[in-house]
């Protein structure tokens, strides 16, 4: 299905690429992850149901929309740009009015990434390099963290990762590769379209 229709299906408005003029060198442009490659992700990974999912730059929402309603999950969006936060709040309050009885909870918070404190359900942390391997590193700090005071299995999910990302959970002690989900169609052009997943190896 086409992106704009799929949008139009969810009531939501998430399309577009925004570059901005005074983006700091640690947060990157705004890029929706496309509903196909999504897909590819559902189709090849069951997500965790016991928890909620967290989208860190989340733009105008996309994910978090479409995992809820797909799944009827908890969801939560981290954005630190405010023009794009107030995106995401209309396609909330748009997607309510059209889906009142939908369970699941989604919320979104206008905050830089390191400074987010972690819930203690949330079980899912996915990441289409929002931000340099320096907010990476303090994110993923956080994340384990959390799990340290509230034990829980957890998963991390990357599209299109950096090189950074990957060499960074690969040598993490805590952290092992359980999945890795090419785009086949897509990676004939470009070998960095794929999602890796990660979960917490308890110590």
């Amino acid at each position: 299905m086409p992106e704009h229709s799929m949008d139009k299906r969810l009531h939501i408005q998430t399309l577009g690429i925004r570059e901005w003029n005074h983006q700091s060198s640690h947060y990157n442009r705004y890029e929706a992850t496309p509903y196909e490659v999504l897909d590819y992700l559902f189709a090849d990974h069951d997500l965790l149901k016991e928890g909620s999912l967290i989208d860190f730059g989340c733009g105008k929402g996309r994910v978090p929309f479409y995992v809820n309603h797909l799944f009827c999950l908890d969801t939560i969006g981290i954005e630190m740009n405010s023009v794009l936060y107030q995106n995401a709040m209309t396609n909330l309050m748009d997607y309510r009015q059209a889906f009142p009885k939908r369970p699941g909870s989604i919320s979104f918070e206008c905050c830089i990434a390191e400074s987010y404190i972690i819930p203690a359900d949330a079980v899912t942390f996915y990441f289409f390099n929002p931000f340099s391997l320096d907010i990476f590193r303090t994110v993923v700090q956080r994340i384990v963290k959390s799990v340290e005071n509230s034990p829980r299995t957890l998963e991390i999910i990357l599209y299109y990762p950096t090189d950074e990302y990957v060499y960074f959970l690969h040598r993490h002690p805590l952290f092992e590769k359980i999945a890795e989900i090419p785009i086949t169609h897509l990676q004939i052009y470009d070998k960095a379209e794929r999602f890796l997943v990660y979960t917490y190896k308890h110590p």
